[in-house]
């Protein structure tokens, strides 16, 4: 019998015990405040978090079986232009980029006869990891364009 009435009174000193805890604890625990805001408070964060910027553009030249690339990952800081020009007989691109982080730019052009991936005419890669600033052009001119000025005539 004796059991059976400690039983209860332990119950009631649980719950007041959980009671006490929920109660109090807010009062125990240390708020923080974070501050958005401009550079002029110095108090204030400018972001809550790390930040890191991420950009890509793919280009494929269908009729000229070609493609590029341009894809920066992991930038701290990221400012980048560019320009794109894609006629059947010609692409030219402009890319002017000024960032920390990775950067890489290249393109792809395929035998015109096939379009196979296998036939690749030119493969071209760049890879920068670091604090850079590029300004890259890259044209792409079917054979027939030397009279336009585009390809040195041979």
């Amino acid at each position: 019998m004796m059991a059976k009435a400690a039983f209860p009174g332990l119950m009631i000193l649980i719950i007041s015990l959980i009671v006490q805890c929920i109660v109090i604890s807010p009062a125990i625990a240390e708020h923080y405040v974070m501050e958005i805001g401009s550079k002029g408070n110095p108090n204030a964060h400018l972001f809550s978090y790390d930040q890191k910027f991420r950009e890509s553009t793919n280009l494929h030249n269908y009729p000229m079986k070609m493609s590029a690339s341009k894809e920066f990952t992991d930038a701290t800081r990221l400012s980048t232009r560019m320009e794109l020009k894609a006629l059947p007989n010609l692409t030219e691109i402009t890319i002017d980029a000024d960032f920390i982080g990775i950067g890489r730019i290249g393109y792809l052009v395929l035998d015109p006869e096939t379009g196979d991936i296998k036939d690749e005419v030119s493969r071209i890669n760049h890879m920068f990891v670091g604090n850079f600033t590029i300004e890259e052009q890259i044209i792409v001119a079917k054979d027939h364009m030397c009279e336009n000025g585009y390809l040195p005539c041979s």
